[in-house]
Order: structure tokens, then C-alpha cells, then sequence
């Protein structure tokens, strides 16, 4: 057992961080190292009062429950700081892996389902949510349907009920029923149906393979003929299982399956088989049955009375449930070791047990409830929630917490946040939403553009340059062209250094007073939109904990949009991998985790499964002289994991791998012509051009410094067919990163400084070119 000073030593600081009084400490140890859940000994469920339980967010003191339950104090008094209690957490997982969770953990979908209340109508479900109980939100959501939709009032209620309330699911049915599919995708969907055991004759004996909500079967012939003399069952185990786990009892009749003492598979066989030939394994959290027919025949089904389940229909269905579940996930981030033995930053999602699930919501709480990670004397950890009192309280009353982050203060942005959890009438979203664009609008409209120098402006004599952690190669390269290493700031005519904190009063130095709008993802967004507006060039973004009514509003209105979720927290080597999410509640609830930056999400002109991203450097000069560096580009490629043609709703996005410009030229050529490839260069540079004028404009340039930008434009497909590079991203380019070891970048920087640059690798903006 893990002693209590080696506790304090492992955990003081994540105890304090999360603010646990000093005194509670050692209260926490003894429960953890005695594995004590004693809270049920202060509390007894109540029944939340259905005024409180209002999804009126605009009501800041009012408690707010996530179930029809409340926790409520059975014992007379508990002080505040007066004890400290131990939650279980019912499911944990991450975001990459909720669908497959749901569909792959034995009775997890099930368990959700009866928490959210969102049931598959289509598998006739007795416990399917009764429509007249969610009036109140279909009543609410009604105008933004036929709004956006252009459907009757008495089809989006339709639509609403159908779906149990879900606006997002609404507005996508309404879509896919406005379309009708082409007959060779019905013929293509029908085909692949067939083959699961899910099309026209749906479950009827010719089908070779079909799933259930526990298990997949498959038909096959066990010696190599045309003869299904066999059948294959697999029985997902989730996480963890192993052979020891499993209990397997096959009967010529009967079949039974238990995991961990948990009964899955219980029931008579559709006919007899040969137990003796039949034969079980485990491998990857997945039980094979192999069941050996005493008759070789088709089998319409493995048990008798199984449900079989349509898989397309069952996707859809899993990502409903997935998207409803954002009202009770929280987050906590963590570092874990990747298969190259690297360290990274990874977010974890959980939903509490029933006990903290009743802990009501109140923007004046009673309690704080936070996850604590306990690292064991083995060296597990073991994810916790914690409860403690911060107010005194009475016998009878209502448990509750503040279910916004702490730092979210502004009533407004915290009414939003809310909206998440406690879905309420969407109209104010949008209104925001409409009010932001017109702000928008007005500002691209009244926007001031600053003149670029177009005559040469050298700094000044330049010949001895100082490049922080400058590699030999590097300064080989610098003195082949004419320039002098030297390894002292105070010898140097130019500094290349990251270090912002470092005074060179009297040097020239890669410290563009733009470089300070353009250092983290959040600034580079308000500062896009403080200045441009609203352009056809530009990638929408939103900051979200100061904008996230108008994103919601955003997403809203359009419901078909995919959004990358970005954190400006920390150093970028140990920020969070981006997010990619068709939700705006997942969005939303990101930000408990540190994603500070949404971002309109577009799929790859070329490939749908991709995003690609063209990366220019672009040189400012402290002259206000623009080169942008046209020898070349950077292309990236970001896979995005795709399900019946269409993103994952929840993904981390797969790191950037560099595409030989050569060849996605190619690909652009053989898919838009030369006509549109010609053109997209020259694009690029316009927009690079114009947003240098407007930043200059309120940010003008102090004679001394210069700047090595990185634009980044993310290739989406435009409306007229083309290609549309549309301004994502820009920021300082790090010497350490690039500079320091391109034998390429530093000579033609300074080449270009001194007042000669080299025609083949640099453009200057505003002049016309030969």
C-alpha cells in the first residue's frame, strides 16, 4: 500500500490544482488505500422538482439536474471543507474510441441508451421514450426546423418526435428525405445490405452473414466446399478480456456465453451442432466461436427469436447516442506513452456513476466535484471523482455543482456553454450568430489596407548573422554566400532567435511587432476577425470562451459542418492532438479540456478522406517590403477516418504527412484541368498580400524588426467546381524548428534582407513580375 507521504509526494500538486482543502488530504488517502465509497451514508436520492429541472438557462441560481434523480442530505448538518468523498466512474474512454465502445463493449450501448433516453425505434424497443414528455423542446425547435428547412410546422414536429428532440438529428433527417438516392446507389447499398443479412428479404435463410445487438454470424463452409456446414459467431468482450474471462458452453441445442460472470449469448440453437468439433478463442477483445452443423444447410438466424439489426441503420444510430451523451461527459487530460515511446497529451472522457450523475447543477453550488487521477503503489492509475462540501449544508438539501469550467465568468458565454448540457431554445444562438456576421460584414466593408514598399529598402550592411542553435550544415551555407556565422547576439548585424524575452535594442532581429498577433491559434482567429470580417478567402473560426454563442448559432445553421477543434494551452509540443467533430456539444464540452479555437473543418478538393493544407513563408521586411517564397510549397495531408462516406463525428486528427508537390499537382491537374491549377498559386498570393495590407493597417511595421510568416490554406472544394484555398492559419515560423537546420532558408532570407533577392526563389508582392 502506497503510504501517505509518498501519496502527498505523488499528488500534491494535481490536489492542488484542483483546490482540495489541505486538511481533506489525508481524509482522501485513507478512502483511497481502503477502497471507501461511504457518500451513500450522507445522502438518499431524491426526485429533482421539475422546476428545477427547467432547461431554462437563462435561470443562474436555479439547480439543473442531468437525471430525474437528485442527491439530497440525509444527515443533519455537513460543514463546508468538513470531508471529502470517493465517486466511481461508470465508463471512461476516448473520443476516437466512443462509437466503437458503444458497439463493440457487451451492454454499454444499452446502458446509455437508457440514460439519454435515446432508443432505436427501428428495433421496437418497449422502453422507448415517450414523445409527449419531450414537448417542451420540440415546441422550442419547431421554428428553426421549418426555418432552415423549408418543412411544414406539422413535418418538423414530425421530424422532432421521430428523433426524440434532437434539432441536429431533425434537420439531417429532413435533408436525407429533400434527396433522393440515385438507382446505382440503391443498387450498391442493397447489395452490401444483402451481404450483411440487412437488405430487401432482410434476415431470410440466403443470408450469409448478419449482426445482432451482441454478436455477428457468419455462414461459412468448414471444409473448404459449397456446403455451410458452419457457422462463425463473434462476440465482442471489450477492453481488457482474456480467455480466463470467458465461460463457453456449447450444447448440441444450446448455446451460452458469459464474460466476467455477465450472461451475453443465452439460447436454443436454430439447429443441432457437433460440440465436439466446435471449438472457441480469444484474440484482440473478440470471442470466435466456430460451431460445426450436424446438417449442412442455411441457417435464417444462430438463436431462435434473435433480432438481427439493419448495420447501416444501427451506425446511425450509435452516433446518435454518441452525440446525445455530450450532456454527461466530462474530460481530464493525461499523458500516456505512444508505441515510439514518444510522450503525449491525451483526453479522456467518462461519465459518473448514478450517484454523481444526480449531483444537480447551480451557478451557486454547494460542493465541488472534480476527477482525480490516483497513481497506485504498482503504478496503475485509477480515475476517481471527488465531492466536497464548500458550503455549509442542512439536512434535505439538494447536492449541487457548477458544471461550467471555473474560468468561465461572463453570464452570457457561461448561458452558452450550458446549452450543452441543458438544451434550451435555440433562437438566441442565432440571433447572436446573425448579429456576429453582420459585425462581420460591416468590418470587411470598412477595412484599412496599409501600402506594401515596392522599392528596394535594405536593412542596412549585412554580414555577420546570428542563428540560435544554427547547425554546421546551416553555417556552411550562410558562409558560401557571402554571410558570417558568429556565435555572439552582440557580434551580429542580424539575430534570428525565438527568444521573444531577449533585448537586441539595437539589432534586427525575426521580432515583427506581427508576430505577436500571429502567436497562438486563438489571437490569429479574433485577429483575423478584428480586421478582415468576413472574406471569401477566409476559413470561419471562433474563439470559443469568448464566442461561443455565436459558434453554436454557427453550427446551427449549418448543420452539415465539420469543425477542428484546436488549444493554444501550453507549449505546442505538449498541446492536445486536434479534434475533428461534427457536433457542437462535443465542441462545447472541449473546452473543460483546454480546446480554446473552433474551425470550419473541409475535406480535401481531391479526396474526402483527407484535408490538405498548402503551407507559403512569407517575408516581411521592416521596410514593409512582402516576398513570398515561390520556388515551392508545403504540402500536408491529414487522414480523416470515414464511415458510409462521411467523417467519423468524433476523431483526433491524424498528424500531418508531407505530399510531394509534383504529385498533388498531378492530382489536381487530372481532376480541375490546368485552367484551375494555374490559377491556385496566384490565389494564395492574393490573399497573403491582402492580409498582410490589413494587419499592417492597425499594426504598422517599427523600422527595425522583420518577420518569417507561415500562411497555411486548407484546399477545400469551391462552389463554381474548382479549388479554393481558404486562409486557415498563420503564424512566426521557429527558428529552432525550420531555420536552424534548412540550409536553404537562412541564405535566401538574408539574400533578401540586404536588399538582393533571388528572382527564382522569392515574389515580392506588388510588383509586377517578369
Amino acid at each position: 500500500m502506497l503510504q501517505y507521504g509518498r501519496f502527498e509526494a505523488v499528488h500534491k500538486s494535481q490536489l492542488e490544482a484542483l483546490g482540495l482543502p489541505a486538511h481533506l488530504w489525508p481524509v482522501l488517502y485513507r478512502k483511497l488505500a481502503t477502497d471507501t465509497f461511504d457518500i451513500g451514508s450522507y445522502v438518499a436520492f431524491g426526485d429533482l422538482d421539475s422546476d428545477e429541472s427547467s432547461s431554462d438557462n437563462t435561470s443562474s441560481s436555479v439547480a439543473k439536474g442531468l437525471t430525474e434523480h437528485s442527491l439530497c442530505l440525509s444527515v443533519e448538518q455537513l460543514d463546508a471543507g468538513s470531508n471529502v468523498f470517493l465517486v466511481d466512474h461508470a465508463w471512461t474512454t476516448t473520443i476516437d474510441q466512443i462509437i466503437e465502445n458503444l458497439d463493440r463493449v457487451p451492454g454499454l450501448l444499452e446502458r446509455m441508451e437508457k440514460l439519454t433516453g435515446a432508443y432505436d425505434s427501428l428495433a421496437g424497443s418497449t422502453e422507448m421514450a415517450n414523445a409527449d414528455s419531450l414537448n417542451p423542446e420540440i415546441e422550442a425547435n419547431i421554428p428553426t426546423v421549418t426555418l432552415m428547412t423549408g418543412v411544414s410546422e406539422e413535418k418538423a414536429r414530425e421530424l422532432l418526435v421521430r428523433v426524440n428532440g434532437c434539432l441536429i438529428d431533425a434537420l439531417m433527417a429532413a435533408e436525407d428525405e429533400g434527396k433522393e438516392a440515385t438507382p446505382a446507389q440503391n443498387t450498391l447499398q442493397e447489395q452490401i445490405l444483402q451481404q450483411l443479412g440487412g437488405g430487401e428479404g432482410f434476415g431470410n435463410s440466403k443470408a450469409l452473414q448478419w449482426r445482432t445487438r451482441g454478436y455477428d454470424c457468419a455462414q461459412c463452409a468448414l471444409g473448404g466446399g459449397d456446403q455451410l456446414d458452419g457457422m462463425e459467431v463473434s462476440v465482442p468482450l471489450g477492453p481488457g478480456a482474456t480467455a480466463r474471462d470467458i465461460e463457453c458452453t456449447i450444447a448440441p441445442k444450446h448455446l451460452t456465453v458469459s464474460v466476467r460472470g455477465n450472461r451475453v449469448l443465452d439460447g436454443d440453437l436454430h439447429a443441432e451442432v457437433k460440440p465436439d468439433e466446435s471449438t472457441w478463442s480469444v484474440e484482440n477483445g473478440m470471442l470466435t466461436i466456430t460451431l460445426t452443423k450436424r446438417v449442412a444447410d442455411s441457417w435464417p438466424e444462430l438463436v431462435i427469436g434473435e433480432k438481427h439489426v439493419n448495420p447501416f441503420e444501427l451506425r446511425k444510430h450509435l452516433a446518435r447516442v454518441g452525440g446525445e451523451l455530450w450532456r454527461y461527459f466530462q474530460g481530464y487530460d493525461c499523458m500516456v506513452q505512444g508505441a515510439d515511446q514518444s510522450v503525449m497529451k491525451q483526453t479522456n472522457w467518462y461519465i459518473q456513476d448514478e450517484v454523481g450523475l444526480s449531483v444537480a447543477h447551480s451557478s451557486d453550488p454547494n460542493v465541488c466535484c472534480l476527477p482525480f487521477l490516483y497513481l497506485g503503489a504498482q503504478g496503475q492509475v485509477s480515475p476517481f471523482s471527488i465531492i466536497w462540501p464548500v458550503k455549509p449544508i442542512s439536512c434535505g438539501d439538494t447536492l449541487t455543482r457548477d458544471f461550467c469550467p471555473s474560468w468561465l465568468k461572463e453570464a452570457r458565454q457561461r448561458q452558452g456553454y450550458l446549452q450543452a448540457i441543458f438544451p434550451a431554445p435555440t433562437q438566441p444562438l442565432l440571433d447572436a450568430y446573425l448579429e456576429f456576421t453582420k459585425d462581420l460584414g460591416q468590418t470587411a466593408t470598412s477595412a484599412t489596407r496599409a501600402n506594401l514598399t515596392v522599392t528596394p529598402a535594405p536593412i542596412g550592411q549585412v554580414t555577420r548573422v546570428f542563428v540560435s542553435e544554427a547547425t554546421l550544415d546551416v553555417k556552411e551555407a550562410m558562409s558560401a554566400a557571402g554571410f558570417e556565422a558568429v556565435a555572439v547576439i552582440e557580434e551580429a548585424d542580424i539575430v534570428f532567435d525565438d527568444d521573444t524575452a531577449s533585448a537586441h535594442a539595437d539589432k534586427s532581429t525575426n521580432q515583427h511587432p506581427l508576430n505577436s498577433v500571429f502567436s497562438s491559434i486563438d489571437k490569429t482567429v479574433l485577429a483575423l476577425q478584428s480586421v478582415a470580417g468576413i472574406q471569401a478567402w477566409l476559413s470561419p473560426g471562433f474563439h470559443l470562451p469568448t464566442q461561443v454563442n455565436e459558434f453554436i448559432g454557427a453550427a446551427l445553421m449549418d448543420s452539415n459542418s465539420w469543425w477542428m477543434l484546436a488549444s493554444s494551452q501550453g507549449p505546442s509540443n505538449m498541446q492536445p492532438p486536434r479534434v475533428v467533430t461534427n457536433s457542437w456539444a462535443a465542441a462545447v464540452r472541449h473546452m473543460d479540456v483546454g480546446y480554446t479555437s473552433a474551425l470550419k473543418c473541409m475535406p480535401s478538393a481531391i479526396a474526402l478522406d483527407q484535408v490538405h493544407v498548402a503551407e507559403r513563408l512569407v517575408l516581411l521586411t521592416p521596410s514593409n517590403r512582402l516576398y513570398i517564397w515561390h520556388k515551392n510549397m508545403w504540402i500536408y495531408s491529414h487522414q480523416i477516418q470515414l464511415r458510409d462516406n462521411k467523417p467519423e463525428p468524433y476523431q483526433t486528427l491524424a498528424p500531418a504527412v508531407e505530399v510531394a508537390e509534383t504529385l498533388f499537382m498531378e492530382q489536381l491537374r487530372a481532376k480541375f484541368g490546368d485552367k484551375v491549377v494555374d490559377s491556385f498559386a496566384a490565389k494564395m498570393d492574393y490573399v497573403i498580400t491582402d492580409t498582410v495590407r490589413l494587419l499592417l493597417g492597425i499594426d504598422s511595421s517599427d523600422g527595425k524588426d522583420f518577420g518569417l510568416f507561415s500562411f497555411r490554406f486548407v484546399l477545400g472544394k469551391s462552389a463554381d467546381d474548382g479549388i479554393a484555398p481558404l486562409l486557415q492559419g498563420v503564424s512566426p515560423v521557429p527558428v529552432h524548428e525550420r531555420l536552424a537546420n534548412n540550409t536553404r532558408l537562412v541564405p535566401a532570407l538574408l539574400s533578401a534582407l540586404s536588399g538582393s533577392p533571388d528572382a527564382e526563389i522569392w515574389k515580392q508582392a506588388g510588383v509586377q513580375q517578369d
